[in-house]
């Protein structure tokens, strides 16, 4: 892993530019929280002051694709963010942009990748019981961002336009990577939100009325297996994939309907809903799918639209 850590800074002509940092290191000095766009190539990481938005670190993670597995980038992008809240106990939020896959064979990776933010909470226990995890709706928060212009349908124009708004009002930031501009542009959005308490409208979760929806069904002991079979199984729409994929777990007392309309809101998305075998009888019994309950441990309910936005 290759980390590039830099921080804003005056040159001679009194003009901000942004320094690359000889020994990498994050040091605040004010309430802070950290905005992450995760990649398996690259994860983007700004380091905001809590109270204006103002930029401490932009840091990139860059995975070697010499040898870096997957596993070993999650585990070592882990352990320097885990380097970082350490030291910094004044940052207590930390934004993670929900999956934003375009092609299949990346959800494994992507969705496993997703996990280590809360991973390293719950890993610390009681430690980082003051950290708050809040996950953004990766299409929500580029409709803030680029108001009053309407977000461009394609992910390279999407990025094209974050990267073109932010570094107009900030030319410093046109030597960072594009994972460091989506999550630094990101973190304003959030940290706007937060400031008005209004910080759950950007969360992957909103309550909706329910619609109607296809779902696809999975069986599996872990879920590695699942994710291997759902990249080569999945039948809905390739091209909704790119509007970002949800994982949720739910046991025998959760609604599976309702868990499914309040989980996808208002949102065009694949929603996987994790759930034991041996519970949800009635939705085994309405889709016919008891040889799964009975071969595996697991049931994976594969949900998208039916009417697509």
């Amino acid at each position: 892993m290759k980390v590039t850590i830099r921080q804003p800074d005056v040159d001679l002509d009194g003009k901000f530019v942004m320094r690359t940092m000889k020994e990498p290191n994050v040091l605040v000095n004010a309430e802070a929280v950290l905005s992450i766009d995760g990649s398996t190539d690259n994860t983007g990481v700004g380091v905001l002051r809590k109270s204006d938005g103002a930029v401490f670190y932009s840091c990139s993670f860059a995975r070697d694709h010499s040898g870096e597995t997957p596993v070993q980038y999650k585990v070592r992008l882990k352990r320097e963010i885990d380097k970082i809240l350490r030291g910094n106990r004044l940052i207590d939020t930390i934004f993670y942009e929900e999956p934003f896959i375009g092609y299949a064979n990346a959800t494994k990776n992507l969705m496993m990748l997703r996990t280590f933010v809360e991973e390293l909470i719950v890993e610390n226990e009681p430690d980082y019981d003051y950290i708050k995890h809040i996950e953004i709706n990766n299409l929500r928060w580029k409709k803030e961002f680029l108001a009053p212009s309407k977000v461009p349908s394609g992910t390279d124009n999407q990025k094209a336009a974050v990267r073109e708004k932010l570094v107009a009002s900030m030319p410093y930031l046109s030597v960072v990577t594009q994972d460091e501009v989506d999550a630094i542009a990101m973190g304003f959005i959030a940290l706007v939100k937060l400031r008005v308490g209004d910080e759950n409208a950007l969360e992957s979760k909103k309550k909706v009325h329910p619609f109607q929806y296809n779902v696809q069904f999975f069986g599996a002991d872990e879920d590695e297996i699942m994710l291997q079979d759902f990249v080569e199984f999945y039948s809905g729409p390739k091209s909704i994939l790119s509007n970002g994929v949800m994982m949720t777990e739910i046991n025998g007392t959760v609604n599976f309907e309702k868990h499914i309309y309040s989980s996808m809101g208002s949102d065009d998305k694949v929603l996987i809903i994790k759930f034991p075998s041996s519970t949800h009888g009635d939705v085994i019994l309405k889709h016919k799918i008891g040889n799964l309950s009975y071969e595996y441990s697991y049931i994976y309910a594969v949900v998208w639209r039916k009417a697509r936005k």
